[in-house]
Order: structure tokens, then sequence, then C-alpha cells
């Protein structure tokens, strides 16, 4: 059967290339425009601008070579001729819509074409970034009045100096964040004293303190007793804390002194233990605590914040240098500092937001210990994450916010006052990455002095996806230094400054609202494209991991944006949400079943809403082939032909969760209303030939082993999609995986890897397997739905392999080149040559030989020192296979005689070359 018509450049060409390069530069990755606002694995600007020119350009040489411009370089001149090219090959400006918008990056780049970008996401929290991405900065504000509030001139600190005149809305959020810091150091300066010099200290250590299970008194939890490393350059000695714990009154108290520190933390990792155990600290204790022992304190609200140490912003003077550096110098707290720190009456007189409680009570879902750790500690509910002063702190923030707003409505227009506000919640929201008990004093250096020194504060996501908690936690204050509101909204302004100076002149304003991708509110046949990028499986728990900042802009925006934050009872709904949770328990319904479902229902809206000549471009990465098949069955289900898949190397590696380096772009068409019925051998044979056209096309874009197999989905797709159905001879359907099976099956067979100019089919299967996995894998753990996969593209079991060539690790299935038990006349060569490698180091040249006799082959067999050389080659020259094989390497001839003479003697009566051998 011949292909479908293919009109669209997604269907014949794709810039990988340019993606590729162009996601290695600030400005390809979206650098910028991700500073504006938190949200999770959202695209790189450089593929999220090329899915969106292939999907509506027609193919032609001189559209490639402007499409290929426009990712590299985001040249304007390019943007906008391309925009006119589109507009004009349509009878009106066609709909892009983005079905699971995020962060808004795919619908951005249809709005800096000047095209009608929709989105959609069900996360309210989401669909604020979209708007501060992809709506506000696109309109024209310069007709609003100007604010009450203080402008910044040129002329009051260098920050104001990249202000653009002709940026309004840059000039007036700037202004605003200025008075909302303003407001809220007048608030909080009585809970925040100055020290001796007048300034605000930049930040507070505190830690948790739990009594003693053996002599009940109470005790510090302290992870690292380093403060600030030193730095011998700069004359620094560094800081870090010691524990003085009085048995006799039964109190502790902390000193800060100069150096590196000369005691064991309170709660660490015993030597030679696993997981962490809290210690007492008291002479004739010194009681140990296990992990389980200090969590169960917490449940039962025996925890007690305690403040340790504070930290100003001092000028220091260093020999040999004229101007002054910044060093951030640690001091114990004074009796004031103390009690404006501990003030029990700190939060009473909070007023409420409308029927908000004034700090979030809101409980945590249960059973998402994984993605909010301080669950599992005891705390229950968001406003418990933070200490009770910081709490008070974020309250004012809001209030603050509030206030700035009321004040703008008589003076601005009720959007503009929406839009500004917004993005000074954006910099609560940026603030609150930087707070909580899951934020660490990080101590930048190393303890001999040797490296730079310098502090700052962690990041509360402790990967994309999952909140961090400790016992100990730095609490940044009102005055300046990384984490602080000042701080924030400087490193916000700049991406803001440059997001805006990239917008085209035809630009229009995308529009965005929240809904579920399984009830788009479009009429049928109005979409002219879907670029979308779905939720990836059980990576990230969207709702879960933002609803720490959904607490928060509740209480900021429940009147301002209603339709968004009105709901003020509940957290995010996560009854649609399409994601596989990792929610422990059983009452969550969204497993792996559910995922497929709600995606295959998303994707049959999708189908609706799409014009009947309209493309989907699919954007998805996973390192689980499992999710590659739901997703793709999901997609067949809807009524969608795959007509192209396009890998790029579009992320930096690691999510914290799963390891994704290339993501594919996936182009679909609805599928024709008829289509015939086919045979699978049939089927799999326009797969197999599907590929082998592609395959020197990947080569072309050096795509790596491990990208070819995850290109391989992307063709066998495209012939399924061509057949209504697809029997077996018996007249039973395969399962899909079947053919994504043989996809990739065909793509290793197709890169006609040679070892030592034999073709590796000629090996036997164990050894094929083991050379293509050390080719695609090297010795990184992979998952196990990988590892399934790879396994049966190579004709084996998992169980075929655990224990004999994959070892089974926590991080994942890892390839094995120990010895193996024994060597027979039945081994697979991966095997001899694995068991040379562990013969070498003990027993030389004769150890070697042994081998090679006990296997009853011919011991100068092509395939055994084939693998042995390719083995070496792959191998980190610093390995000690990889030594060991280069030694036998370099004694061939001696190890090959003395087996020869070996095998003789154990069977004088034959040739070797007329020994048994069965793979």
């Amino acid at each position: 059967m011949k292909d479908i018509d293919e009109s669209r450049m997604i269907d014949r060409w794709f810039p990988v290339a340019a993606v590729d390069d162009a996601c290695r530069t600030p400005e390809g990755s979206g650098q910028n425009e991700k500073a504006i606002f938190t949200w999770f694995a959202s695209r790189p600007i450089a593929q999220a601008r090329a899915a969106v020119l292939c999907s509506l350009l027609e193919d032609s040489p001189e559209s490639r070579t402007a499409v290929n411009t426009a990712v590299r370089t985001g040249d304007t001149d390019v943007i906008e001729n391309l925009s006119k090219q589109i507009v004009n090959n349509h009878s009106k400006k066609p709909v892009v819509l983005d079905c699971f918008s995020g962060r808004g990056i795919i619908p951005l780049e249809a709005a800096r074409l000047g095209l009608r970008a929709v989105g959609v996401d069900l996360s309210p929290v989401a669909v604020l970034a979209s708007r501060l991405l992809a709506d506000w900065p696109l309109q024209n504000w310069d007709r609003e009045p100007s604010l009450p509030f203080k402008h910044i001139s040129s002329d009051q600190g260098s920050e104001a100096l990249f202000v653009s005149p002709e940026a309004r809305l840059l000039v007036d959020v700037r202004s605003l964040l200025h008075e909302v810091g303003i407001r809220v150091e007048k608030k909080m300066s009585r809970y925040y004293p100055k020290n001796q010099l007048g300034n605000y200290p930049w930040g507070t250590l505190w830690a948790t303190t739990i009594p003693c299970d053996a002599c009940k008194r109470r005790f510090p939890l302290i992870g690292s007793l380093v403060l600030r490393n030193p730095y011998k350059r700069t004359y620094d000695p560094g800081q870090a804390l010691r524990i003085h714990a009085d048995t006799e009154s039964g109190t502790w108290h902390v000193e800060v002194f100069e150096g590196i520190p000369t005691d064991q933390p309170t709660f660490t990792a015993s030597a030679g233990r696993r997981g962490k155990s809290a210690r007492c600290p008291f002479a004739g204790c010194h009681h140990v605590h296990s992990l389980d022992a200090v969590k169960s304190k917490g449940f039962a609200k025996q925890y007690q914040d305690a403040p340790i140490a504070t930290a100003d912003i001092v000028q220091i003077l260093v020999p040999g240098r004229k101007k002054p550096i910044e060093r951030k110098v640690f001091r114990t707290l004074d009796e004031r500092e103390i009690e404006a720190a501990t003030d029990p009456s700190i939060l009473d007189d909070l007023e409420s937001f409308g029927d908000l409680t004034p700090v979030p009570n809101e409980r945590i879902p249960s059973g998402s210990n994984d993605t909010i750790r301080a669950l599992g500690y005891g705390f229950l509910d968001f406003g418990s994450l933070m200490n009770r002063r910081q709490a008070r702190l974020f309250a004012e923030t809001v209030r603050a916010i509030r206030e700035c707003h009321a004040e703008l409505l008589p003076n601005v227009s009720p959007e503009y006052a929406k839009a500004l506000t917004s993005y000074a919640c954006a910099n609560l929201v940026r603030c609150l990455r930087a707070a909580t008990r899951g934020v660490r004093l990080q101590a930048v250096g190393k303890t001999n002095g040797s490296e730079q020194n310098r502090n700052k504060v962690g990041d509360i996501f402790v990967n994309q996806s999952s909140i961090g908690y400790g016992l100990d936690f730095f609490e940044v204050g009102v005055g300046t230094g990384p984490g602080t509101w000042s701080s924030r909204a400087e490193t916000m302004l700049r991406p803001l400054e440059a997001h805006l100076e990239r917008i085209t002149a035809l630009a229009q304003a995308g529009k965005f609202r929240i809904s579920s991708a399984t009830a788009l509110p479009y009429r049928d046949s109005t979409v002219d494209v879907v670029v979308t990028d779905p939720p990836y499986y059980s990576m990230i728990e969207y709702a879960d991991a933002s609803d720490l900042f959904y607490v928060w802009l509740k209480r900021c925006l429940f009147d301002i944006l209603p339709e968004l934050f009105g709901n003020r009872d509940h957290l995010q709904n996560t009854d649609q949400e399409i994601i596989v949770s990792r929610r422990s328990g059983d009452s969550d319904p969204r497993d792996a079943a559910w995922y497929e479902k709600e995606l295959s229902v998303a994707f049959g809206e999708m189908r609706r809403v799409l014009k009947p000549e309209g493309r989907l471009l699919v954007v998805f990465g996973h390192s689980d082939p499992a999710a590659w098949r739901r997703l793709l069955g999901a997609v067949r289900d809807a009524g969608f032909v795959v007509t192209s898949a396009w890998p790029a190397r579009t992320e930096s590696g690691e999510t914290g969760v799963a390891s994704i380096k290339v993501t594919v772009t996936i182009g679909c068409r609805p599928a024709p209303s008829e289509r015939p019925t086919a045979l699978a051998n049939h089927v799999e044979r326009e797969i197999v030939e599907l590929i082998r056209d592609r395959q020197p096309k990947w080569d072309d874009d050096h795509l790596a082993v491990s990208d070819q197999l995850m290109a391989s989905y992307g063709p066998a797709m495209e012939v399924v999609g061509r057949y209504r159905r697809v029997l077996s001879a018996d007249g039973s359907e395969p399962d899909l995986n079947h053919f994504l099976s043989i996809g990739r099956r065909a793509a290793e067979d197709t890169m006609a890897i040679q070892i030592e100019k034999l073709p590796l089919e000629t090996f036997d299967k164990f050894t094929r397997f083991a050379i293509f996995w050390i080719r695609a894998f090297g010795r990184t753990p992979v998952n196990k739905g990988e590892a399934v996969f790879h396994s049966q593209a190579s004709e084996l079991s998992l169980a075929d392999l655990r224990g004999h060539l994959l070892v089974e690790t926590k991080s994942g299935y890892v390839i094995t080149l120990d010895a193996p038990p024994s060597i027979t006349e039945r081994s697979s060569v991966i095997h001899i040559v694995r068991a040379l490698a562990a013969a070498w180091p003990t027993g030389g040249t004769e150890e070697a030989a042994t081998v090679l006799a006990d296997a009853v082959r011919d011991p100068d067999d092509a395939h055994i020192w084939a693998t042995i050389s390719d083995l070496v080659q792959q191998l980190p020259d610093s390995d000690k296979i990889a030594k060991a094989l280069t030694a036998c390497q370099r004694n061939r001839r001696p190890i090959v005689a003395m087996a020869r003479s070996g095998l003789k003697r154990r069977h004088p009566s034959q040739s070797v070359l007329e020994l048994p051998f069965d793979e």
C-alpha cells in the first residue's frame, strides 16, 4: 500500500540537527522564558518553534532553509517572513492548540508568529504561567496611565540600567515589585531586627529539636556543621558550628567559630550504616535514634523549631584587592533576635483573605510522600511546611500584593492590574522555591580551601517533581541576598526583558483557560493544528508538586482571577489529571490503565476539534518503552495515523525521576475513513522496509544507537496506522508491542553493525544482545521497561538474561561482565570473553588458555577475538575488564597456541574445527 498523501513539512522533514544545536544554547533552550515562572518539564523553545513551523508550512527547499535559520538563530525577520507565508497559505490565520499547555512554551511560538494560539491545562497554576509568558507580554500597554507608585529611574541603582524605555510592562512590573518589597519590609521589621550595622541579616539557620528517648533532654537535629567553606585565595578561614550540651542543666547552645568542623553532626549516617540517624549530644547518653524514630516524633507533635545561627552580608577588604568583596558572615543570635524569631504570638493578629485563612491550612493529600517529603515527618498541611515567622512573611507579602492591586484599579485598566499583580505573584512563587523546611543552606567550595567559596540557598525541588524536606533548614529574611524578595525580583526581571525584546511585530497574544484535555471547549473541526506535550506517564505529579504554589496564589488571586483561583475549598483538581500516580495506597485510581484510557479520550477530543486536513504533533520522551506503547496506542485508538517521528536531543539528561536525553516529535494526521485490513507478516515487512529507508537519514543526523532505537517507534506506528486492522494467520490481532519490537529489531539490523568486519547477525543471540546493549547504554543503569523491550527485540526474555548478563540494581538493570559460573562447549561467545577477562589477572596466559580449552572450540575463533576487540573499544581505558582484555589481545598468539595444545590432549581423536558448538 502506498503512503497517504503527505503535503506538510512535518510529514517529510524536521530540522533535527538545528534543534539539537539550538537546545544547547540559552536562547534555544528557553532559559529566559523558563525563568519567569516555575513550571515543570517544559519544551525547549527551539523544538516548539520547529514543531509549530513544520506543522503549518508546505515542504520546499526554501522553506527548509528558512526554518533552519529560525530555529538556530531566532531571527525575527525570518520568523516574520515565515509567518506571512503561513497566513498566505490559509484562508485566515490558523488556530494552533496545545491541550496540555503547561508553561505555554508551544503556544508562545505560535503567538510569536502572529497565529491564533490557544492553550488549555487542568492546572490553574499552569494557566497562570502561560498567561505570564504568552498572553500579557504580547499585548500593547502603552496607553495605560502611570502607576500610583514611585518609578525606579536609572540613577537609582545599576539594577535599573537594563530597563528599556519602550518596555512599558517591564518598567511597571519593576515598580510594583519594588513597592511590594518596601511594604513587606515595614510590616515585618519587628520580626527581623537589624544587626549592629543597621542592616537586615541575610537569613537564619534553623534546626528541629526532639526529646531524647533515653535521657529525655531536647537536642537539635543538624545535618551539617559547615557554615562557610574556607578559601585560601581570599584569606577566608571558613566558619563552622560546634554544639555544646550541658548535662547538668539539660540545655545546649551552639558556637560559631572560624575553621572547619571538628565534631560530627547530630543527624547523619553512621559509619558503615545506611540511612541517617539522630545522636543525642549529651555526655553519658549519646543515644542513637533511627530515622523511623525521628519521624514518629513528628507525628507525635514533639518537634520544635530553634534558630541556630544568623548570617550578615559584610564587605571585606582582602589583601591584594582594591575593592572589597562580599562575604556572608555567620554568628549566633542575640536575645533580641531570638525573641523576635520565636515570638509565640507572631501569627495571632493576621487577618484572613476573604474566607481563607491567612496561612494555608489545606491538607497535603495522603500518600503523596514521594512528592512532598515533609508529609512523611508528620507535617500534614501546607502552612506547617514553614516555621511561624516565615509563614507570617508570606502572608504579609500576599497582603501587600493585594493592597497594591486595590490601589492600581482606580488608575489603570482592570486587565492591566491583573497582569501586573500576577507578575508580583510570580515573584512570590519564585520566593517559595527558596522557602519552607525544604531549603538547605548551601556552602559551596571545599574544606581544604582550594575552591572558590560562597553561600546560597538550595531549591525546594530535589528533582523536577519532589519537594524536599530537611530537619535543619535556612530561612531568608527581608533584606538582600540569595532567595530574598529583591534578589528574586531582579532575576525575574532580566529574563522578562529579554523575552519582551524577542516579541515580533506580528505577534498576537495567546488565549489560555482551564480545561481538561478530555473535554475541550472548542467546536468540531475548528483547529488547524494541535501541537502538544502530554504528561510523561509517572514522571511528574503536576498538581501535587504545584499545590504549594496554588494555596498561596489562591489567597492572593481568589477574587482577582476567580476563573483560575476561585475554588477556595480545595486543592487543584486531580480527578482528571492524566498521569500514573505515585501516591502510596490503593485509593488512587490513576494507574497505567487509567493513563492509557484517559489519554485515548484526550486524543479523541483532539481528533474531534481538528479540521479534516489538520495535523497533530505530539512531543514525547520517556526511557520506558511501556510509556511509549501506551502513548502510541492512545494515538492509534483515537483515529490518528502516524506519518513521521523525529528524535532530537533536547534534554540535559536527568529529571531526577527518569533519564531522558531524547524527545521525539511525532507527526500525525486523522486516519482516512476507509482503510484496508492487512496480514501481520505483510505489515512486518513494510515496517522493515520503511526503517531501512529512514536509517540513512538518522545516520546523517548523527543519532546515537539508543536514539535510533527510539526513532524506530515512529515508522512502526506509521505502517500499522495505514490499516484498519492487522491480523495474524490465525485471525488474532497482535498487540502494539509486537510491532514496536519489530521496528526496534529492524533498526538494530539496519544499522549493519560489524564487529571486526563480521556482521552482528552472525554472532549468537546472547553476544548480539551484549554488544548492542553496551553500544547503546554502556555500563549505565537502564529501567526495567527498557531492559524488557531490548531483550524482546533480541528474541530473548528478561528471565533469560537476569543474573546471567543483566544485574538488577536500585537504579535499574546493568550489564555484567564479571566471570560466568562456568564455561562449557555450549557457552556463548560473550560468556567466554567474560571468563577470559576474569582469568587473565589471576593466571595470565595459562588461565586464559584454559578458558578457551573449556569452551571446546577453535581458540582462534574470529567471533571471540572480534568481541574482545569491540569491548576494548567501547569500554573506558580505565575499566578493569578493558585492561584485562587488552592484555589478552596482546598475548593472543601464545594463548591460542596453549589452548590448542590443551584441546588436543583432551580430544586426541578430533580436529579442533570438528568439535561441537551449539549456541
